[in-house]
């Protein structure tokens, strides 16, 4: 469109509308002519933009967002990234390729607004987002501290909170006196504010420096930024004063009977106020008539000081000031009382004595109180002492208090001979102790039986086993034994104190019972211990095992093997023998054993007489039987050729033993002569000697083995 002025104006320009462009123009002279060339490129767009427009991370994480745009092709395309409006070029946070943007171990510094532009010779394209880095807080922007003599102004203004909302400010500071040790001096909890101020108060004669710290879940704002303190120090330093406070802790106390110990907690350097830390102490007696006494105690640290001369245990009043090389300190010092120190005791309890003997563990002892002034210090009580005559350094002592003059004591033993005794204490010393008080104490019932064990070993017999009493409190005269079963039958028995098991063999079968066992003395019976059982059901014993021992001439044991012996959990309760000799159609029956007993002794047998023995378990009612085994008796000529052949055996033996001890003799001569031919010949020989007498030994076992079970060829 060709407007007045001359001005030509294309819209909505395209391709169509590329090519030279004239402009034509004339007067009376002639003719010129202008031209121009219009060339159109195509439009730059982004075919990738940083995503997402939000980009949240936490701090040390690493990410990257790429960018990537289309231009005409006759047009170069460069790519600029910036942050917040700054360029940003590589670094050890940032690295940039040609279609994209790395982040590596950001913080919260780098949060901010990215963008990325397409710049090309004829046009900008711009495409943007949003990165959050959760990291500690900004550190504070501070504004400079104002300082007077009592009091510093901190202001500062609100931090960033890099993604994490700032939950407290905190003002922290130090000192010369410690130095680089920060303490915290104020919390500001509320946060919702753009500027924040602080009143701090001061002490004179101190440099301060303080700071602001933000905090947030993830920690305590940057202190330090690429290596660089970034947090801002601010700083205040006052002048001398005299104290404002004085020490505390304040007390007099003697430790011996003519001396007054004053103590004291000292000043922290940081209430010195001033250099030159002294402290004034003051002390009178507390009556009308002496006047105060007052010195000057130089060291700064010290804590006590010891006033010598005094009388025993009196009261005083005590003040300790704080001076500095300015001054007393303003405030006026407290006054404490004291007292000097304390000796011993003049006189014990009159009149102790056991008023009453309560039961065998207990007493009750009772004295007169003492008057309070012959204490000699302060009045805490008494001491009461007592011991085991048979072992009198071993004393136990129980600490009573003033108003007491009567004590029960229950941790004597029964059966026991004490002696006791009082002394009168205050708190430092103890009086002499009073008369010794002996006594002897009463037999008591006992304690409960210990170990009880109930085992049924049978259908209707159980075993119970158990040790004495662990507190005897006397001699133990027997036990008391009851059993109870489902239907509240019960029977009791009594056994004689050396018993110490018991076979119950009239049980039901089949059947619970609760059984208790307990012990009794002079004094009385003891608490029961019980224990649940229940008996087998009805069964037959398995076979007996046994073995057969020390047979001589007209005897031999037997001994019964009841299986799992060891734990008594066996199948019959009893045991016995039937026994008859060859040719005779009479059978003999041995005694009856019941566990725990399991030996049986045949005696009055023949002499040289086979023997056949059957054995017997039974289980109540019930019963099983062994085979018949044959069993023989020595002769008298066998015994007295045995008893030769071990008298043979035994010369044999020492024999044997010289030979030994010469043939070692020799070897060891003839190995330091080395004559190594002779040493082979002399152990060959006695080898053969050995086995000889092996072979022998040998056959006369057979021998003997032959003839105890009855077969001899």
């Amino acid at each position: 469109m060709l407007f007045p002025n001359h001005t030509f104006t294309i819209y909505d320009v395209n391709s169509a509308d590329e090519g030279l462009y004239y402009c034509n123009v004339s007067n009376k002279y002639g003719i010129n002519r202008a031209t121009n060339r219009l060339q159109v490129y195509k439009p730059t767009y982004f075919v990738r933009i940083p995503t997402p427009k939000r980009l949240v991370l936490e701090a040390g994480e690493t990410a990257e967002v790429f960018c990537e745009a289309v231009a005409d092709p006759r047009l170069p395309i460069k790519y600029q990234w910036t942050i917040n409006s700054k360029l940003l070029n590589g670094s050890e946070f940032y690295e940039i390729l040609p279609d994209r943007l790395r982040f590596r171990s950001v913080r919260g510094r780098h949060s901010g607004i990215i963008d990325c532009a397409a710049i090309t010779d004829v046009d900008v394209k711009l495409a943007s987002m949003q990165l959050i880095v959760k990291d500690v807080p900004a550190h504070p922007i501070v504004e400079p501290a104002h300082c007077s003599e009592r009091k510093a102004t901190i202001k500062w203004v609100a931090a960033s909170d890099h993604g994490d909302a700032i939950k407290k400010y905190v003002v922290e500071m130090f000192t010369d006196f410690r130095k680089g040790v920060w303490e915290i001096v104020n919390e500001e909890i509320n946060v919702n504010l753009e500027k924040f101020e602080v009143d701090i108060t001061l002490t004179p004669w101190v440099n301060y420096t303080f700071r602001v710290i933000a905090i947030n879940s993830h920690g305590r704002s940057d202190l330090k930024i690429d290596g660089q303190q970034k947090e801002e120090w601010l700083s205040c330093q006052t002048r001398p004063s005299f104290p404002y406070t004085n020490p505390v802790g304040v007390k007099g106390e003697g430790t011996e009977p003519d001396n007054l110990v004053i103590y004291w907690k000292p000043l922290d350097r940081y209430y010195w106020n001033a250099p030159n830390m002294q402290y004034l102490v003051k002390y009178k007696l507390d009556d009308t008539i002496h006047g105060w006494t007052e010195f000057l105690v130089e060291d700064s640290l010290a804590n006590f000081t010891i006033i010598r001369d005094q009388p025993t245990f009196r009261r005083y009043l005590i003040q300790v000031q704080a001076v500095n090389s300015i001054g007393p300190s303003i405030v006026e010092p407290e006054i404490f009382e004291g007292w000097s120190g304390e000796d011993v005791p003049e006189d014990p309890p009159q009149n102790f004595r056991i008023e009453n003997h309560i039961n065998f563990t207990t007493l009750n002892f009772t004295w007169e109180p003492v008057d309070e002034k012959t204490v000699n210090g302060h009045f805490l009580g008494y001491e009461l002492e007592f011991w085991r005559n048979s072992n009198p350094l071993r004393k136990y002592s129980i600490s009573l208090l003033s108003n007491e003059t009567f004590k029960v004591v229950n941790t004597f033993h029964a059966v026991t001979n004490y002696s006791a005794q009082i002394r009168t204490r205050n708190k430092r010393l103890r009086s002499a102790p009073s008369d010794v008080v002996e006594f002897a104490m009463p037999e008591g019932p006992p304690g409960k039986v210990h170990n009880l064990r109930v085992i049924s070993v049978g259908s209707t017999a159980m075993l119970l086993k158990w040790d004495p009493p662990i507190q005897p409190n006397g001699k133990v005269r027997g036990y008391f034994i009851t059993f109870t079963n489902d239907r509240n039958e019960t029977e009791e028995t009594y056994v004689i104190h050396k018993q110490r098991h018991y076979l119950h063999e009239k049980s039901e079968a089949d059947t619970g019972y609760k059984v208790s066992v307990w012990a009794e003395t002079r004094a009385g019976e003891g608490p029961p211990t019980l224990r649940p059982v229940r008996t087998w059901p009805p069964r037959k014993p398995d076979i007996p095992v046994f073995r057969v021992r020390n047979i001589s001439l007209d005897q031999f044991t037997v001994e019964w093997i009841p299986n799992n012996f060891s734990t008594w959990k066996m199948p019959g309760a009893a045991f016995y023998l039937n026994y008859t000799s060859e040719g005779s159609t009479e059978y003999l029956q041995s005694e009856v054993v019941y566990l725990p007993d399991t030996s049986v002794v045949i005696k009055n047998l023949r002499e040289d007489q086979k023997y056949f023995i059957q054995g017997v378990a039974k289980d109540g009612p019930r019963s099983t039987e062994s085979q018949f085994l044959p069993i023989r008796t020595m002769n008298r000529d066998y015994a007295n050729r045995l008893k030769e052949d071990s008298l043979r055996n035994a010369a044999w033996f020492v024999a044997v033993l010289a030979v030994l001890g010469i043939g070692l003799c020799t070897i060891c001569l003839t190995f330091c002569c080395g004559n190594r031919n002779r040493n082979r010949e002399k152990f060959a020989t006695r080898r053969k000697e050995i086995e000889i007498g092996h072979q022998q030994d040998n056959e006369e076992e057979k021998q003997f083995l032959e003839y105890q079970y009855g077969f001899k060829n």
